[in-house]
């Protein structure tokens, strides 16, 4: 019977789970990808997903993150950040955004916003975020945009607000496409990381040296900064990115996983490896538009995926490795959950070390476009609808 089989998996699973040795260097130094990309992994049992919605009537929510109070900070791609208070949802906005944030949609296909959140690790002391945003770089609301990182400090009370904002970053140059800014963020021993998207929608748009590929140019790029009390130089850690929004640390290993969105098809899976190339655009798993022939098929350095999706297109944005501090999702400790923007999936990833064993599609039932998923300290999951009245849900595990 099926309930018996998912219950031994929910028992004999954990204990196959490789425990890799903790390193030290939180982004390895670049060598060859142990494993190939396999998209003929089998699902595991599926199990139903119970959803409760905290927060709803967000614009376009985009990126999550927990304060120590147990309230979180929640970003709306169209120009909000709210505190809510997830135990009884009600919200509060934050006020003192930078008025440059790129926040109307000029077309269907409009990427900028407001975009992802993090908290620094000594918030009780210092009260600062970090916020990523498409920038504009005139008050015109279709002047020249830009992926930007900035710091602020965080005044809690019965009117939140934003204080004593810096910037520590801009990815010039500028440009009037309004496609794949990236914006994924993680904090993660004493180091920030910040993705940047290529910024283009139409592959032959790029230049001559494509701007993933070329290092004199800030898009198409996965940056770290060391944390302090003032902006700091960046590293340039990766280069070949197209349009990355997520990553995740791995508490097993200490390797940092990312989400990479294909062109038609090819969506990825990667672990950020420093010095590594990920091969955007001359490197590709799906087609590319319009039938754009690269110039180049290889690329230095060249890391490949660990996995990618050659069957369909999932659109994947954040993602988050499950911790067992809530009971309901003990059992699926060091996997790796996947929100994905196309027919809604969320995707439960189970990840050995760092190989892809097994993908479960969740939430087929009531698809819809999700932007993130989140854990919380405490244990409890949350993904964020990516819709006009965009939702906060809560997801309780319950077995079939």
């Amino acid at each position: 019977m099926r309930w018996i089989a998912e219950f031994a998996a929910d028992i004999f699973r954990p204990m196959k789970k490789f425990l890799g040795p903790f390193c030290g260097s939180l982004v390895l130094a670049f060598s060859p990808a142990a494993h190939s990309a396999d998209n003929t992994a089998a699902a595991p049992a599926s199990v139903a997903l119970e959803r409760e919605v905290v927060a709803s009537g967000l614009r376009h929510p985009w990126g999550m993150a927990f304060l120590p109070d147990g309230r979180a900070l929640v970003t709306e791609k169209e120009g909000g950040l709210w505190l809510i208070d997830l135990s009884r949802g009600t919200r509060i906005e934050v006020q003192g955004l930078p008025d440059d944030v790129a926040s109307r949609r000029l077309e269907p296909r409009d990427n900028s916003g407001l975009f992802d959140v993090a908290v620094d690790p000594r918030f009780a002391k210092n009260g600062r975020i970090f916020l990523s945003y498409a920038s504009r770089g005139g008050a015109a609301a279709d002047a020249p945009t830009t992926t930007k990182l900035i710091s602020a400090r965080v005044e809690l009370g019965p009117a939140p607000r934003l204080l004593d904002v810096a910037t520590w970053f801009e990815a010039l140059p500028r440009s009037t496409d309004r496609f794949h800014y990236g914006g994924g963020l993680l904090l993660d021993g004493g180091h920030l990381y910040l993705t940047v998207g290529e910024r283009h929608f139409f592959e032959r748009d790029n230049p001559p040296v494509p701007v993933a590929q070329d290092p004199a140019d800030r898009r198409g790029k996965i940056y770290r900064f060391s944390l302090g009390s003032a902006p700091t130089q960046p590293e340039v850690i990766a280069t070949g990115i197209r349009a990355t929004q997520g990553l995740a640390r791995q508490p097993e290993t200490g390797l940092i996983w990312f989400t990479e969105h294909g062109s038609l098809g090819g969506d990825e899976l990667n672990i950020l490896r420093s010095g590594a190339n990920y091969g955007w655009p001359f490197i590709s798993h799906g087609a590319y538009r319009d039938g754009w022939v690269p110039p180049g098929r290889s690329v230095e350095n060249h890391a490949p995926p660990v996995f990618y999706w050659a069957d369909r297109t999932v659109a994947p944005t954040g993602l988050t490795f499950v911790n067992d501090q809530d009971p309901e999702f003990a059992a699926w400790r060091g996997d790796l959950m996947v929100a994905g923007l196309r027919r809604g999936y969320l995707m439960r990833i189970d990840v050995e070390g760092d190989r892809v064993v097994a993908v479960d599609y969740l939430l087929e039932d009531a698809p819809v476009r999700l932007r993130n998923v989140k854990q919380a300290p405490d244990g409890r999951m949350y993904v964020l609808t990516d819709e006009a009245d965009g939702k906060v849900i809560r997801l309780r595990r319950r077995l079939r």
